[in-house]
């Protein structure tokens, strides 16, 4: 009985050498383009300063809205910025339930943290099985070929290339992963910081 795929025309063969470079070019670019963005949309998370914080903490205490919001300029984009500018704006306007509203912004604050974690996660995993599919269908079109013919060596080729190729992929994949996990967890403690010493103080009469 013949093995099929060790025949010049097997599937394998039929399967260009450049295809799963080509993919793992692909994917790369789609996890560049995302370690970029989270780059850019990390970097603009500037924390609450201590002094501010402190004075907005005091301010709030003394039911003084105006003055703790102006504290929070624009530059503060973190996440537990924009629930405290919210929740003063709300307590400002005599919004009864701005409990619930603050509850929604901040999941939503969580959500753009998160956007496309998620996907630079999957590439930094699917990186090295696509290097060794890339190394499989190498070693088998060099069998497929034979000893010292030219199909043998771009089959070795191709092995080596696709291998290199996904693992140059999946470790900085996995450092931005793991980079921008922290940073969230890090923006998260802050907002849970804010809801508990600052916001119980828009609930005093």
């Amino acid at each position: 009985m013949s093995f099929p795929f060790a025949k010049s025309d097997s599937i394998i063969s039929s399967v260009p050498p450049q295809t799963i470079p080509i993919l793992i070019i692909f994917v790369s670019i789609v996890g560049f383009t995302i370690i970029v963005e989270r780059l850019v949309y990390y970097f603009r998370l500037k924390a609450i300063p201590q002094d501010h914080f402190r004075r907005v903490r005091e301010l709030a205490r003394e039911q003084k809205w105006d003055e703790a919001r102006d504290i929070l300029t624009a530059e503060v984009q973190s996440p537990a910025a924009v629930l405290l500018r919210m929740a003063f704006d709300l307590k400002r306007r005599g919004v009864q339930f701005w409990e619930e509203d603050i509850r929604q912004e901040g999941f939503r604050q969580i959500y753009l943290m998160e956007r496309y974690l998620t996907g630079l996660g999957t590439i930094a995993t699917i990186g090295p099985l696509l290097g060794v599919l890339g190394t499989v269908i190498g070693i088998v079109r060099s069998f497929a070929e034979g000893a010292g013919t030219q199909g043998a060596e771009v089959g070795i080729s191709e092995a080596l290339i696709t291998t290199a190729m996904g693992l140059a992929i999946a470790i900085p994949a996995y450092i931005f992963y793991n980079l921008f996990t922290r940073m969230k967890e890090e923006r998260i403690t802050e907002m849970e910081n804010v809801t508990d010493l600052v916001l119980p103080h828009l609930n005093k009469r």
